[in-house]
This record gives structure tokens, C-alpha cells and sequence, in this order.
């Protein structure tokens, strides 16, 4: 089980407002985004490395919030040893690979192989990115709200909460609404997630209507991509119109 550092540490909701003082957006991340850093490799989705860079960058020189709920960081723990052995057993079976590769072509191509193959670090290259990104997020602190209204959406089957009753999703996403009521800068909280499924819907990225609506009611954002929340931040930080 993985131990993540917490260096700006943990706060109840109360805090947000004397906490998160700078006019500048919020990314609060879910348990599937924080995972996904570490299975680039299995998911084979290697252009996320730069989102992935650019959003680390902005949250380590102080541009963006990081921010996520003390469940996320629990369940981090418990599955991110997971995730990362099996992106750096997927790389180095990749490098074997190229090494018999090699081993058969020999001569100056080897060599060229070989070398390359020193450049094969992406697995441990995300997994310190993610590692320090935790260092600069803030942890919202459970509170027995949020164990009543994440209830109360399953009784009701009301989204994320569905066949499966997600009541983790429910428990996160009602601690980011708690988020965007107290955050004394409105419309700048993200809500980043990558599990299209339980807040979208099967095979769709468009948010469910209870989702859209609780949006615009609490004056927040779901995004579902890392590409759309660099646009978004972007365009929040004056980068693009």
C-alpha cells in the first residue's frame, strides 16, 4: 500500500474559505484521475503525458488549487501500488522486447537500440509527477454531511449513484460541492474525472442532467478529460481566448 505525502495537508470544509483565498481555478481531483497518471502505459495513452506535465506544472508554480476529499486519498493508497506495477511490468516487457530485438540485429543497430532503450522511463517519470502533485494538494477532511447526502443519492438512484450504487462517487462528489458552496471565488472549482460511466452515462461524455444542473446551481465544472481541463484552465489563466 502506498503512503503519499500530504505537505500541504488536511482540512475540513469550514477552512476552504480561509484557505483557498487566491482568485485562481481549483482542480479537485477524483480517485480515477489520480490513478490514470500511473497507467499511461497499459491504457497506451502516451499524448496525455504532456497534459498531464502542464497541469502538474501550473499546480507546483502556484497557478492552480489542488485540491481532492480524504476518500480519494484512501483509496489512492489502496490501489496505487496496483496500478503502477503493472505499467512497469507492461515497460519492462517492452524493453526485453526490444532487447532480443536487438540482440538479433546486432552491430550498429543494436547499439542504437540499446541506447534508446536507457530513454524508457515514462512508468517512474508518472509516478513522481503524481507523487508531487500530492504533495501540493489539499485534503478535504470527512464530515458526517457528506456521508448523509452521498446516502441519500443512492436511496434515489440520483447520479453518480446507479444500478451499482456508487456510493464512493456519491461521498466525493457531494465533499466538491461542499467545495464550490465555500470557495470564496465562484466558477473556478473543476471537478476532474475520468469514470464517464457513473457521471455520463455508457459510451457518452456528456454529463447526466442532475449532473449539469448541480453545476450550474453550485457554480462548478465536471470535466472528463485532461485535455479539456488544460483548455479550461487555459482559458481561465488568460493563456487562450
Amino acid at each position: 500500500m502506498a503512503t503519499i505525502v500530504l505537505n500541504k495537508g488536511i482540512i475540513s470544509y469550514n477552512e476552504i474559505p480561509t484557505v483557498l483565498t487566491d482568485d485562481k481555478p481549483i482542480v479537485f481531483w477524483d480517485t480515477c484521475s489520480l490513478l490514470y497518471f500511473n497507467t499511461i502505459v497499459s491504457r497506451r495513452a502516451y499524448r496525455e503525458f504532456d497534459w498531464d506535465k502542464k497541469l502538474l506544472d501550473w499546480v507546483l508554480n502556484g497557478d492552480v488549487y489542488s485540491v481532492t476529499s480524504m476518500l480519494v486519498s484512501q483509496e489512492f493508497n489502496k490501489h496505487h501500488d496496483d496500478f503502477k506495477n503493472k505499467d512497469l511490468g507492461l515497460e519492462a516487457g517492452l524493453i526485453h522486447t526490444m532487447q532480443q530485438y536487438g540482440n538479433i540485429v546486432g552491430g550498429q543497430d543494436k547499439a542504437i537500440i540499446d541506447k534508446a532503450i536507457q530513454s524508457f522511463k515514462l512508468s517512474s517519470m508518472m509516478d513522481r509527477m503524481v507523487c508531487d502533485l500530492w504533495k501540493q494538494t489539499y485534503v478535504i477532511n470527512d464530515d458526517t454531511s457528506f456521508l448523509q447526502k452521498a446516502h441519500n443519492r443512492v436511496l434515489s438512484s440520483t447520479p453518480p449513484s446507479g444500478k451499482e450504487q456508487e456510493y464512493k462517487d456519491c461521498y466525493i462528489w457531494e465533499t466538491f460541492l461542499t467545495l464550490c458552496d465555500y470557495a470564496p471565488h465562484k466558477n473556478q472549482a473543476y471537478f476532474m474525472t475520468e469514470n464517464t460511466d457513473d457521471y455520463c452515462g455508457k459510451k457518452c461524455k456528456t454529463p447526466f442532467p442532475e449532473i449539469q444542473n448541480e453545476m450550474t446551481t453550485h457554480k462548478g465544472q465536471i470535466i472528463v478529460s485532461k485535455d479539456q481541463l488544460w483548455v479550461a484552465i487555459a482559458r481561465k489563466l488568460g493563456i487562450i481566448k
